[in-house]
């Protein structure tokens, strides 16, 4: 072969060889391929072994005696073994419809006005305070001039006079000792406390007495509280400061004490009955219009046995009054209580009352009215108590009767813990009266506000968050014919005239305590009063109720609601749904949905469903493995056999291309012999 013939195959092998091992390269990458898709289907066929899928078995059975066959679970076959499926908002598959019940109801109308109750223009009319004694008024004058002649002031200081106001919702008129002066407060004060020291229940004791001065300061004296008081105290406004001593202004009330603002007093005793106003209001007592700010209790009561019942034995404390058997109307309490060794059978605590007292049931004798507590309770550090703590009454065993009243303030521990008792604290209040437009803020609950319209017995969850129509603009008639608000919200006239800070700070209602209260001042001066003698100018309204069909809410299916049994198990497996049973009463397993509540049940714990492995998807998954399987070892015996061929004719031409360079090299030493 010559020279450019030698050349020329040389180039050719060249470029064969440089195609084989490209053709070689191909089939090395197609098995790795080949490697992958081998894996692939190893991992699908281990997955359908270890796969399972959410069975119902019901463990029902047929006529014949067989099982039913298991099935996947659906919302009707979970739906018929008495299982549903919640979202935590709502029940899968269901709708809430309002269904009639064939009967009527009567729901409020459009108001009308009522002919019977005109409203007339106002006019001013000049009122009369004080003035001379009266012979048809309540109280013996005589008497009461001759107690005021024995203490030697003069008639600057204090005198014995006539006037009206109104108690109890009528107007009276009184004879009274008028308290003119500080030196006048003083001596009737001093009078009272002695006949307190002496234990004589005499005539100073059984008297009427008014103030006709804005304030008194009693820092001068250690208040043991008046005892046993059954005449008329009625401070016509006035502002007591310096209260200090181991009891509050009156250790037993069976008269009336009214408009009487008291702040800043600071009691502390070991007394079994303690209140800034007083321990103890007997049968017959009233307590109306009067407000205690910023007062401080501390009842240091420590290693007593104490016996069940109300008596001395079982202590009883309370922002107002400690124990009540009698009514308190259109008062309020603001401060703090501190009980440093309560323990389960200390007593009986609330912001407003410690207890109720009264011996009847539910008696127009105890009424609890348009008042209002935003007492914070201590307690010691010690978290188990009985339930007879309560930001409103204590202990409500013996009913009253209470309506349009506000309960405030937090319980807690001295160290800052909210306390563990069952039915306690705010979260209610839960409390035995029939009750009337009553609002709790409930601190152990996430300071919701709990309302309750109208309720015998109400319960926390006879509650509800929505406020009452009823709390909405109403409205009471004063004595001389006007109306007052006696709720505000947020916005409204006056609102932020009420010295309620936490209801205004919390954005809640309040009670319009100032409308109220003022009617009973005996002041001098111009008042405006309805003209009765001019023609009206409007009718009050009345309610009027409509005859309506009677709904009930009833869960029915939702026909448009779709979900597939694998979507369901999903779920399920998930945590996105959630098994549940109706139950009969919350608990802290329960979750409320739509007014239900319901169980909620583990996937785990649920004995109708079984997580069971597929029997006929392992088989069709083996099946398809040994094919897919057997076609991966075919397809690889017929790459090895092209990598062999490509290697034999790699290897030929590798060695021509060898002695084809042999040939070239020895031509081209010749060569260089010939010619050299």
């Amino acid at each position: 072969m010559g020279m450019s013939a030698s050349q020329a195959r040389l180039l050719y092998l060249t470029a064969q060889l440089n195609n084989l091992s490209l053709k070689g390269q191909n089939v090395s990458d197609a098995k790795a391929r080949l490697a992958l898709d081998t894996q692939a289907i190893q991992d699908k066929y281990i997955k359908a072994l270890n796969s399972s899928r959410l069975m119902l078995n019901s463990n029902i059975f047929a006529t014949d005696g067989s099982v039913f066959t298991n099935e996947y679970i659906t919302l009707d076959n979970l739906a018929a073994n008495g299982y549903k499926v919640s979202d935590g908002s709502k029940i899968l598959g269901y709708k809430w419809e309002n269904i009639p019940t064939g009967e009527k109801e009567l729901i409020e109308g459009p108001a009308e006005p009522d002919y019977t109750k005109p409203i007339y223009p106002m006019k001013e009319v000049e009122t009369d305070g004080f003035v001379a004694p009266s012979a048809t008024a309540i109280g013996d004058a005589g008497k009461m001039q001759n107690i005021v002649n024995s203490l030697g002031l003069t008639t600057n200081d204090l005198d014995v006079q006539s006037y009206k106001t109104i108690i109890n919702g009528q107007e009276k008129e009184i004879n009274a000792i008028v308290i003119k002066s500080q030196n006048g407060f003083n001596k009737v004060y001093e009078t009272l406390q002695n006949e307190a020291t002496s234990g004589v229940l005499d005539n100073a004791l059984q008297q009427n007495y008014a103030f006709d001065v804005e304030e008194v300061n009693m820092s001068a004296y250690k208040s043991t509280g008046i005892p046993f008081f059954q005449g008329i105290f009625d401070g016509n406004g006035v502002t007591l400061t310096g209260l200090d001593g181991s009891q509050g202004l009156f250790r037993d009330v069976y008269g009336v004490v009214k408009n009487v603002n008291i702040k800043g007093a600071n009691i502390k005793a070991e007394k079994d009955s303690l209140g800034a106003i007083a321990g103890y209001l007997g049968e017959g007592g009233l307590i109306e219009n009067c407000n205690v700010t910023d007062i401080n209790i501390t009842c240091n009561l420590e290693n007593k046995e104490y016996e069940e019942g109300y008596d001395s034995e079982r202590a009883g404390v309370g922002g107002i009054v400690g124990y009540n058997n009698g009514s308190i109307r259109n008062t309020s309490a603001q401060g703090q209580i501190y009980i440093p060794h309560a323990d389960e059978s200390f007593g009986y605590i609330g912001g407003f009352a410690g207890a109720n007292v009264n011996s009847e049931y539910g008696s127009s004798k105890n009424v609890i009215e348009n008042c209002y507590s935003d007492v914070n309770i201590r307690l010691s550090s010690s978290t188990n108590y009985s339930n007879s703590i309560n930001g409103f009454i204590g202990d409500d065993t013996y009913e009253a009767l209470i309506n349009n009243c506000i309960s405030l303030g937090s319980i807690l521990t001295s160290n800052g813990n909210a306390i563990n008792g069952t039915d306690l604290a705010n979260w209610g209040p839960v409390i035995e009266s029939n009750v009337t437009n009553l609002m709790a803020l409930d601190t152990r609950n996430n300071n919701d506000v709990m309302y309750w319209e109208n309720q015998v017995n109400p319960s926390f969850v006879s509650g509800s968050r929505t406020q009452p129509p009823s709390l909405s603009g109403a409205t009471t008639t004063l004595s001389d014919g006007s109306q007052v608000y006696t709720w505000l919200n947020a916005g409204a006239a006056g609102y932020n005239d009420q010295n309620q800070l936490s209801a205004i700070n919390n954005n809640l209602p309040v009670l319009n305590l100032t409308a109220i209260q003022s009617e009973g001042l005996s002041k001098t001066g111009a008042k405006q009063v309805p003209d009765t003698d001019a023609e009206p100018i409007g009718y009050q309204y009345k309610k009027t109720y409509i005859e309506v069909d009677k709904f009930r809410s009833e869960l029915v299916l939702d026909p448009d609601f779709k979900i597939t049994s694998l979507e369901l198990e999903e779920g399920l497996r998930s945590g996105a749904y959630t098994l549940v049973k109706p139950a009969d009463k919350s608990t802290t397993q329960t979750i409320l949905l739509n007014g239900v509540y319901y169980d909620t049940v583990s996937l785990s714990c649920c004995s109708i469903i079984t997580d069971e492995a597929q029997d006929e998807l392992i088989e069709k998954a083996e099946a398809e493995y040994n094919r897919d399987m057997q076609e991966i070892q075919m397809q690889d015996k017929r790459y090895e056999m092209d990598q062999k061929k490509i290697d034999t004719e790699y290897n030929a031409c590798l060695s021509e291309e060898e002695s084809i360079k042999n040939v070239l090299s020895k031509n081209v030493e010749r060569s260089f012999k010939t010619f050299g």
